[in-house]
């Protein structure tokens, strides 16, 4: 054997001991490893966990939306649920953003809805809300909460119960028991706001209110069934508020003259530019403002289907229109009356601090004003009613009809094409002329008067007329015995005179008429310078050219002026004329004065004063007097003297004069003191009185 081949002897040799030992090692029973510390999971139902991750971009519609998380917790169903976590969206386009943080979030498998829970806190530009449970669907994009909720947006904080934000539209609702506080950038124009729901529309820069409505703003309360506030561009104030159902504004102490309230169906509202002071309201359906009268007195109401008001700084009307069953009510007051006015339309204007000054109303006007003591209620109606009025719409100043105007107060009634009533004077001042109405007109018990101008004081009333007067002097109602006519004229029909002016006391029923008066009622007449009637004592005064023609009953006579036996008696006219003439009724006097002259059938009298006493029907001649420079013409005889007297009865004639003449037909004259004959018998007797010798003179004309 050769070294080589011990050499390999010893190897292998070797190598199997080795291999022995080394299987001997593999095969021993070996120690376990000591034990790792378990792992402990936030869910034992969870299939993984991971912390501080992000779920990377959900690609939208129109948005990016990343979620971050403190930890995650993965399920076997493909849901999620987030801890600590933090969603984000942006905008592809505005580059607004969305934030929502919530201490868990759950997330579907399909990832369309995420429900997040504790102190969930939501932000949307300067939006921000905070509530312990949301959900948030992709389906719709919007994020629903069903309780307690807190909302700010700027100036602006909320609270309610239940919250939906639909992020499509960017809209914002408090679904229950809403209270909005509101101010506006600049501090000012606070708002308080309860009400069932709310909206906030960023888009179309609204505040929407909804379910018993109660908006508390500076001194006024704004109530209604949905009230929509709209925002300024720049969203830092409030420019306008809507009412819509049931609106109602109350002003808190609001000043003599300015709005106390304001309601309707629906009330659109703006405000200054500083958001402090209402300045403009519209009105639709049953609109109606309430201005506020003076300390402890009630206020007036304007009321119309619609209404457009403009306000001063002070809450006060500077402007109102109204439109549609229009109406205007001011209260009773001590020592003024309620009084009403309505009408289709409404057009008033005003200045700052004042309050409205003119009011104009028009279509089928009707004004309407209440008795105070023994003052009559009125009433009128117009085509148009311009009205003055006093600062605050305390009362009003003067009202102007225009258009088929009718007055009335009670017994009294007035028309014409225009009338002006001055209420603190009692006046009313009638002119113009129109279809239906030529010349303005009033009428009461005693009289009627047309004139192309007519100014009544209503208390009395008192009237005074111009230009072409045309008057009835009513006769006496049965029983009325406080105004008569003249008994020489009939009493039971009506009296016309015509003048050129009337000045008529009803206080005293004295009617006085002047410029070419004339009185006739039918076959009497009286034509003066001026005529005065006194209705309470029947008396008349005509002066001034003087003419009358009067009707009185007589013994009827044949025409050789012989009586006819058991004849009735007929009524003579009998024209007279004089400087003036006078009518007691008392006496039943008519007196002529001044150049008297009269006539009729029986003959021609002439004196500077004719007397003629009527019996107690005033339609009959008792006796007539004539005075001082006497000229009678009768049966061919003309006899002269100072003083005649007449006694119709036995037709008797006593003239006494200084001397007497009577002058006969074939002019035989006959002077006396005294001449007395009978008409019928044409017993002619003269008496001298021992004074002045009866004497007969005769021409030679008679044989």
């Amino acid at each position: 054997m050769t070294a080589w081949q011990r050499r390999a002897r010893l190897f292998v040799g070797v190598s199997a001991v080795l291999f022995a030992i080394f299987v001997a090692f593999q095969f021993k029973r070996r120690e376990p490893p000591p034990a790792g510390a378990p792992v402990v999971r936030t869910d034992p139902g969870a299939v993984a966990e991971t912390f501080s991750g992000s779920l990377g971009h959900f690609e939208l519609s129109h948005e990016n939306v990343r979620v971050r998380f403190e930890k995650q917790l993965a399920y076997a169903d493909g849901s999620s649920k987030l801890l600590g976590v933090s969603i984000r969206a942006e905008e592809k386009d505005k580059g607004d953003t969305f934030e929502a943080t919530a201490k868990e979030a759950t997330i579907s498998k399909d990832q369309a809805t995420i429900v997040m829970t504790g102190d969930v806190r939501l932000t949307s530009s300067n939006t921000h809300a905070r509530t312990e449970h949301a959900t948030y669907t992709k389906g719709d994009n919007t994020v629903r909460s069903p309780g307690p909720t807190e909302i700010s947006e700027g100036k602006t904080t909320a609270h309610g119960v239940g919250m939906t934000f639909d992020r499509e539209h960017d809209i914002l609702t408090i679904l229950d028991q809403a209270t909005v506080h509101m101010t506006d950038e600049d501090g000012a124009g606070a708002t308080e706001i309860s009400c069932g729901t709310a909206v906030f529309n960023r888009k179309e820069r609204n505040r929407r209110f909804e379910r018993n409505v109660r908006m508390q703003r500076g001194g006024q309360l704004l109530e209604a069934d949905t009230v929509v506030a709209t925002l300024t561009a720049d969203e830092k104030r409030v420019e306008m508020v809507e009412l819509r159902e049931n609106a109602r504004i109350t002003t808190a102490n609001a000043a003599p003259g300015a709005v106390q309230a304001l309601t309707g169906r629906t009330v659109s509202l703006k405000y200054s530019a500083n958001g402090e002071s209402l300045e403009h309201a519209v009105i639709d359906q049953d609109a109606v403002v309430h201005v506020a009268g003076e300390r402890g007195q009630e206020g007036r109401q304007i009321g119309a289907r619609l209404m457009d008001v403009t306000l001063g700084p002070g809450g006060e009307p500077t402007a109102l229109v109204g439109r549609d069953n229009v109406q205007l009510t001011m209260p009773p007051e001590a020592g003024a009356p309620a009084r009403t006015i309505r009408a289709a339309t409404l057009d008033a204007r005003g200045e700052t601090g004042r309050g409205l000054s003119r009011a104009l109303f028009a279509g089928n006007v009707q004004y309407r004003e209440s008795g105070i003591g023994t003052t009559p209620p009125k009433a009128a109606t117009a085509a148009t009613l311009d009205v003055g009025l006093k600062p605050g719409l305390s009362t009003i100043e003067d009202a102007r009809f225009a258009h088929g105007v009718r007055f009335e107060e009670g017994n009294l009634a007035a028309q014409a094409a225009a009338a002006r009533y001055d209420l603190e004077k009692g006046t009313l001042e009638l002119s113009g002329s129109e279809p239906g109405s030529p010349a303005p007109h009033v009428i009461n018990e005693q009289m009627t008067i047309d004139a192309q101008k007519l100014d009544v004081t209503l208390e009395g009333p008192k009237v005074k007329a111009a230009t072409s007067v045309k008057s009835i002097l009513q006769p006496a109602r049965k029983g009325q015995s406080d105004t008569k006519l003249p008994s020489m004229l009939k009493q039971d029909r009506p009296v016309n005179v015509l003048a050129n002016g009337l000045d008529y006391d009803g206080t005293k029923s004295l009617a006085v008429y002047t410029g070419d008066a004339r009185l006739f009622q039918e076959d009497n007449s009286i034509k003066a310078d001026a005529i005065t009637i006194d209705s309470k004592s029947g008396d008349l005064v005509a002066t001034g050219s003087v003419a009358s023609t009067t009707m009185l009953q007589q013994v009827a006579t044949t025409k050789d002026g012989q009586k006819k036996p058991d004849a009735p008696k007929e009524r003579v006219r009998s024209v007279a004329s004089a400087k003036d003439l006078k009518y007691e009724d008392a006496k039943r006097r008519l007196t002529y004065t001044g150049d008297a002259h009269m006539s009729n059938r029986d003959g021609d009298m002439q004196a500077a004063r004719i007397e003629l006493y009527l019996k107690p029907s005033g339609d009959e001649l008792d006796r007539a007097e004539a005075y001082e420079s006497l000229t009678l013409k009768e049966q061919n005889r003309k006899t002269t003297g100072v003083r005649m007297t007449y006694t119709a009865d036995n037709e008797q004639y006593v003239i006494t004069g200084s001397p007497v003449t009577i002058m006969d037909e074939c002019g035989r004259e006959t002077i006396g003191k005294t001449l007395t004959f009978l008409k019928a018998s044409d017993n002619i007797v003269i008496d001298g009185n021992q004074q002045i010798r009866t004497q007969t003179k005769s021409s030679g004309k008679c044989s």
